[in-house]
């Protein structure tokens, strides 16, 4: 195995799982964390690592760990964005002055971020040739269990990938075949990429008809007991608008239980039996702290109203998608359809 310096930037669940693992396989890591949500970047440069359990288990040494930007990617040949897609443009555009030639950024899922970095690098560095990558999901199923300490609950058989530049993407796969933990599958474009992530189904789905149990705090398990028949229908249409807007740009888009079967080895019938029953979705509760969670804010913002402009720029009726953004708007006084990522005629046809 060929040893790469990476840089991971965000110190999440998913950051600490892909740092800990890939520090256990002998790559030299960066870790960086965001001075203003810094997580357990201090605990882990006290013990100069992470402790992973689960399905990997062991202690992986990290080499930096650190809130410095700069520092993080300086010598860095792959870089992994691991934070939520509404601070990926922000961090990319700070990160972008110290970008050199030849490295390859990934998005470890596709909330529409390597098109918005591209678009960012277009505007200020045209000259820089770097490589930017998107993830159709992130490969774990995971949680932090402590400050340096995360518990991976599954692992995906494989997860989708496209470069910006389409002609890339079998290089660029060959470049990560020792870095992200599962096979990868080669997409059509970026935003092939991006309408493959159907987590804005059921995550927000679940989050506006659970509403009141979770601001109650009433524990329970979120897919299991969470998603009723009912619930289960609703993702049903939802989940066709979504295919619906792929199938007009030329993407055969799988029902979103079929990719879920796909990415996991199961075998379950529709989107209700999987969730009442898929391991690696009811291990552990995964129930958000409250409705302002990122199952609303990054996949309302960040794949539903970028889905809802693609349908109204190319002609395909998303009733469902925009009743699910301004229920969410309503539920917390605010304008996600504003706020959100949308994505221009231009754009769509560029990024095709």
């Amino acid at each position: 195995m060929v040893v790469k310096k990476i840089a991971i930037l965000g110190c999440g669940n998913g950051g600490q799982a892909l740092a800990g693992y890939l520090s256990l396989l002998g790559h030299q890591v960066n870790l960086y964390a965001h001075p203003d949500h810094p997580g357990g970047i201090k605990t882990i440069q006290q013990h100069q690592g992470i402790e992973l359990g689960g399905i990997v288990n062991g202690f992986g040494k990290i080499n930096l760990a650190s809130t410095d930007l700069q520092e993080c990617v300086a010598d860095a040949e792959v870089i992994l964005m691991t934070l939520p897609a509404l601070a990926c443009e922000e961090i990319f555009t700070k990160i972008l002055p110290y970008l050199k030639n030849g490295q390859i950024i990934v998005n470890m899922a596709g909330y529409f971020s390597s098109i918005i970095e591209d678009q960012i690098r277009i505007k200020n560095r045209p000259e820089l040739d770097i490589t930017i990558t998107e993830l159709t999901t992130f490969p774990y199923a995971c949680r932090a269990e402590g400050n340096n300490k995360v518990n991976i609950v599954a692992n995906k058989k494989f997860v989708g990938i496209s470069a910006i530049t389409p002609s890339q993407t079998d290089n660029v796969i060959r470049e990560l075949v020792n870095i992200i933990p599962c096979p990868l599958v080669a997409k059509s474009s970026a935003l092939e990429v991006s309408l493959y992530n159907a987590s804005g189904i059921y995550h927000s789905v679940t989050v506006i008809f659970n509403a009141a149990r979770i601001g109650n705090q009433d524990e329970f398990y979120f897919y299991k007991e969470g998603i009723s028949e009912e619930t289960a229908n609703a993702m049903i249409r939802l989940d066709q608008e979504r295919r619906n807007i792929g199938q007009k740009l030329g993407y055969n888009l799988p029902e979103n239980y079929q990719q879920l079967n796909a990415y996991y080895g199961y075998n379950y019938s529709s989107i209700y039996d999987y969730y009442k029953n898929s391991q690696a979705h009811n291990t552990i509760k995964f129930m958000p702290p409250s409705t302002r969670t990122r199952y609303i804010l990054e996949d309302i913002q960040y794949l539903l109203v970028p889905w809802q402009s693609i349908g109204q720029s190319i002609g395909i009726e998303t009733k469902g998608i925009k009743a699910m953004i301004d229920i969410a708007s309503f539920l917390h006084d605010t304008d996600y359809m504003t706020s959100g990522r949308k994505l221009d005629t231009e754009m769509i046809s560029y990024y095709k």
